[in-house]
C-alpha cells in the first residue's frame, strides 16, 4: 500500500473562476456567483482572502477521467449508461431524502467490490454507494490576501449540457431515457418549489387578523397537489439533479496569484495510484481549471514536493513533480511513482485499444 503526500504551489497564469455551490449574492437584479472566503493567520493577524476551493481541484481530476474512460469504453462498443458515468464522475445520483429509507445500513462487501473494480470511485468516493475518497485535496490558498476580481455574465450547468458530446459515448437508448427522466426531475423540482411558496402563504393566511378560512383550503388543496405531483415525478424520475442555472456574473482569482496547496493519496494500491497519475496528466492536458474555458480562464501551472511511505513506513523525499506546458514531469522521483506515470498511459487501453 502506498500512502503519498504532496505538498507545493498552484500559479494562476490567467484569471482562474470558480462557481461553487452557495457562493451567490445579488446585485441589482442579478446572481453574482462570488469566491469563497476564508481566515488566514498572517504575522499574527486574521485575514481574509479569496481560495481556490478544493472541490473545484478534484472535480477537474475526477471529470477529466471519467470523460477519458467514457470515450475509451465507447469506442471499444462498451458505452456507458448515464448513471454509469455520473457515478464516476459525480459520486452518483442522491435524490432527496426519502423519510422510509434507512440510511444506516453499510454494504462492506459490496464496497470493496467496487473499490476493486473502479478505482476512480475508490479514489474520489460515491456518495450513493457511502465510499469516502482515498484521494484527499485541500483548498488552494493565496500565499498573499487577495481580493476578487468582478467578470461578466454566463452560466452553470450539469455535465451533459456543458459537454453534449458525451452524448456520443452513452448508450443511444439509455441516454434518452435519462434526458426523459431528467425532464421529470425538473418538473418535481418546480413542483416543489410551488408547494413551499403556498406553505409561507397558508401560514400568512393563518396568521391574519382575520383569517379567510375558504382561500386556506385552496390553497391547502392546491399544495397537497403540488406535493404529490412532485413525489409522483421523483418516483417516475428516480432521482433529482441540478439543472441549468443563469449567473448574472461571477468573480476570478487574478492572474500571476501564487497558492500553496496539499493534497494526499492514502493507503492507495499499485492501479489506484496509477489511475492517479492519469487523472493528473489528463489535467495537465487541459490546463486549466475552473469555469469560463470559451473567455480563456482557468489556465495554470503547479509543483509539488512529494513524500511517499510504503506500507506503513516513516515518509521520505520521493522527487518533485510538476505540471506545466501541458504534461505532468517528475525530478527525482522514487521508482513507484515512475512506475505509475508509465503505467498510467496504457490504463485505457483494454477499453479502446489505444494508449491514453
Amino acid at each position: 500500500m502506498f500512502d503519498l503526500a504532496m505538498t507545493g504551489e498552484i500559479v494562476a497564469e490567467t484569471d482562474i473562476s470558480v462557481s461553487p455551490p452557495g457562493h451567490s449574492e445579488k446585485d441589482g437584479q442579478a446572481t453574482v456567483m462570488i469566491l469563497p472566503e476564508k481566515g488566514v493567520w498572517r504575522g499574527g493577524h486574521l485575514e481574509t482572502t479569496i481560495y481556490l476551493p478544493a472541490s473545484s481541484i478534484r472535480g477537474a481530476l475526477r471529470n477529466g477521467a471519467a470523460r477519458a474512460l467514457a470515450a475509451a469504453r465507447a469506442e471499444s462498443g462498451k458505452r456507458m449508461t448515464p448513471e454509469e458515468y455520473l457515478l464516476i464522475a459525480k459520486g452518483g445520483i442522491k435524490d432527496r431524502k426519502d423519510a422510509s429509507r434507512d440510511e444506516r445500513t453499510v454494504n462492506y462487501a459490496g464496497i470493496a467490490k467496487l473499490r476493486k473494480n473502479d478505482p476512480l470511485v475508490s479514489l474520489f468516493g460515491a456518495m450513493t454507494e457511502k465510499i469516502a475518497g482515498r484521494w484527499q485535496i485541500g483548498d488552494a490558498t493565496p500565499v498573499e490576501t487577495v481580493k476578487a476580481n468582478r467578470k461578466g455574465r454566463g452560466v452553470r450547468s450539469h455535465p451533459f449540457q456543458r459537454q453534449p458530446e458525451l452524448a456520443g459515448f452513452m448508450d443511444e437508448k439509455k441516454y434518452e431515457d435519462f434526458l426523459e427522466r431528467d425532464a421529470k426531475r425538473v418538473e418535481a423540482n418546480i413542483a416543489e418549489d410551488e408547494a413551499e411558496g403556498l406553505d409561507k402563504r397558508i401560514r400568512r393566511e393563518k396568521h391574519a387578523p382575520e383569517p379567510d378560512n375558504e382561500n386556506i383550503r385552496k390553497l391547502e388543496a392546491e399544495r397537497k397537489e403540488k406535493k404529490e405531483q412532485a413525489r409522483s415525478l421523483r418516483e417516475e424520475a428516480g432521482g433529482a439533479v441540478n439543472i441549468q442555472q443563469p449567473l448574472g456574473g461571477w468573480q476570478a482569482i487574478p492572474a500571476g496569484t501564487r497558492m500553496r496547496h496539499r493534497m494526499r493519496l492514502r493507503e492507495i494500491n499499485e492501479d489506484e495510484l496509477a489511475w492517479a497519475f492519469l487523472a493528473l496528466r489528463l489535467l495537465a492536458r487541459e490546463g486549466r481549471l475552473g469555469a469560463h474555458e470559451s473567455r480563456g480562464e482557468g489556465y495554470f501551472s503547479a509543483e509539488y514536493a512529494l513524500r511517499l511511505s510504503v506500507d506503513g513506513s516513516d515518509f521520505a523525499p520521493a522527487g518533485t513533480l510538476r505540471i506545466a506546458d501541458f504534461d505532468v514531469q517528475l525530478k527525482g522521483a522514487e521508482n513507484a511513482i515512475e512506475c505509475a506515470l508509465k503505467r498510467s498511459g496504457s490504463l485505457l487501453e483494454d477499453a479502446s485499444g489505444k494508449p491514453a
